[in-house]
Order: C-alpha cells, then structure tokens, then sequence
C-alpha cells in the first residue's frame, strides 16, 4: 500500500478495487505499506505466496529495495502500473518520462500488442487486447523482457521468464471485468497456490 493525499490528509492504502477483485479467490489478503520500517516490510512480504505491487503517483526508495528482494528470491510478483515501472526501473538506467495520451478513462482505453513467446502471451492467449488507461508517466526501456507495447510504443508489460512469475503491466488491470484480466489474476493466483508454503488457520 502506498502514501496518497486528499483533502490536505494523507493516507495510506491502495485502491478498493484491487481488494475487491482479491475477494474473488480464496487468499488471505495482507496489506503491507512500502514506507514501513523496510525490515518489518520483508518480514510481512515473507509471509506471503506473492506479491502484487498496486499502482501509485510517486516512487520512493523502499519501492526499489523490495523490487530487488522480491527478483533475488524468486518471490511471485505482479506490478501494476506504478508497480511495474518500479520493476522495469529496477534493470535500468533510465528514468521514466511523461506521456500526455495515456490517462484515460477506463472505458477509453487502447489496444496493445503483445509479442509472442512471452509469458504474457502464454496468459492471455492472443497478441492483441484492449486495456485501459491512466498513468502519467512511460518507462523508455528495461533489460526485463518488454512483452508489450501500445501501438504507440509505450512500454505496456514487462517480464522475466527465468522467475516462479515476475510480470508488469502498465494498465490496471483490477479495474476491468473482463476476459483478459481474469485471466492475467487467475495465472498469478495458480502460480502462488502452486508455491504455496505458507499454512493459515
């Protein structure tokens, strides 16, 4: 969960629709806020199956830190928006830089390309879908796999196929009642059950 303002307040959370396309599965969900102490952090993050980093306005260091810990132990991974361009920053050099025609509505989205033999590919079962969309700012490149682009060439998902699952999207896909984002939930929730080695009562 991450630092938001509104109001002059600021909070800490995520958005409600992450959590409620969660409730669809039989997890147990636990939210962790990224600028926590970063040891308390990893010890919540151990007691996990997988990881989903929600979407956000700002990256802070502790988003990089955990990025890194969750690649080195191969720890299931979901990054969303602001999520995966923390993934695809982390095997980069390049900073992110901003886009005027990505922050639509969700009805107003775009299509992207998804390039074949990737594991986003494997998911979705086809190479062309409808997202929607609303950042603010592109990543320029990664040595992650880019295993999507919107027709205008903005990086749209970012993977690493040597992992359990280490896969970014730009789009928010928790915010879709569609075909495609079931499927993209339901993978990552059958990687995490696959790997489960955490017992709740």
């Amino acid at each position: 969960m991450r630092n938001f303002q509104e109001n002059n307040k600021i909070f800490i959370g995520t958005r409600k629709d992450l959590f409620r396309k969660l409730y669809d599965y039989n997890v147990k969900v636990i939210g962790i806020p990224v600028d926590n102490d970063y040891a308390k952090t990893i010890e919540l993050v151990n007691e996990c199956d997988g990881i989903i980093l929600s979407g956000g306005d700002n990256f802070i260091d502790e988003d990089f830190l955990l990025v890194k810990y969750l690649h080195k132990n191969n720890i299931p991974t979901l990054g969303i928006c602001l999520g995966m361009q923390t993934m695809a920053r982390c095997f980069s050099d390049l900073e992110e830089v901003d886009v005027v025609n990505h922050k639509l509505s969700d009805s107003n989205g775009h299509y992207i390309n998804i390039y074949k033999d990737t594991l986003l590919c494997k998911i979705m079962k086809t190479d062309r879908i409808f997202v929607n969309s609303r950042h603010k700012s592109a990543i320029i490149d990664t040595n992650l796999c880019i295993s999507s682009r919107a027709e205008d060439n903005i990086i749209e998902a970012v993977e690493d196929s040597e992992k359990k699952f280490f896969l970014g999207v730009e789009w928010h896909p928790e915010s879709l009642d569609d075909l495609y984002s079931k499927k993209l939930f339901d993978y990552f929730i059958d990687v995490c059950n696959k790997y489960c080695s955490k017992i709740f009562p």
